[in-house]
């Protein structure tokens, strides 16, 4: 067992992360509907979406625009559905593994839901803040995660405009579970 985890492991370590064309596959998937259509929401319940759920995502290349705004769109109304509805919404969490989020903006007018495409944290706060949180694709389970209050980032828009910000509070908790999804991580191995 453990030689089989140990191998598992190693193959998602290996994956490469840099920018790469998108994929038969991907193509497939994010035209398999209308911009107005929701997605599947992968769920840690089924073996085939939690090994989704576990990869490390590949970047977003700076070409092909259009895919990755049709891709954007159908996540909004994934994430925006009575089923689900969430405050943010991760590229695997609809079978894509590539670096691009939704996150609700509570810390602009409106609270608008942005795009946020080749994230980074550049650096965290020391002051810590714990609070309940839940996941589109963990079923059920809501439990208390300890994260650093504020946060400086670096992303992309969808344009490619570089973008350089802090955040704090719920923003950056988001932000910060987002990019979790973006790395194999699930909030509950915070725990």
């Amino acid at each position: 067992m453990k030689i089989i985890i140990s191998l598992f492991a190693l193959y998602i370590l290996s994956l490469p992360t840099h920018a790469q064309r998108i994929t038969k596959y991907e193509r497939q998937l994010i035209k398999s509907g209308k911009t107005t259509d929701k997605m599947h929401v992968t769920l840690t319940t089924n073996n085939d979406d939690y090994e989704i759920l576990r990869r490390q995502s590949l970047e977003i290349p700076k070409t092909q625009k259009k895919i990755w705004t049709t891709l954007s769109k159908r996540m909004l109304v994934t994430v925006q559905h009575p089923d689900h509805k969430g405050v943010g919404i991760a590229a695997p969490q609809v079978g894509i593994n590539r670096r691009l989020f939704l996150i609700q903006r509570f810390d602009k007018e409106g609270k608008p839901f942005e795009i946020i495409v080749n994230p980074e944290i550049i650096a965290f706060s020391d002051s810590l803040h714990a609070r309940i949180e839940g996941c589109l694709s963990i079923p059920i389970l809501r439990d208390t995660v300890t994260r650093p209050w504020m946060i400086e980032v670096k992303y992309q828009n969808i344009q490619g405009k570089v973008i350089r910000e802090k955040l704090e509070g719920f923003t950056a908790r988001i932000f910060q579970h987002e990019i979790d999804h973006l790395d194999g991580v699930l909030f509950t191995d915070r725990l």
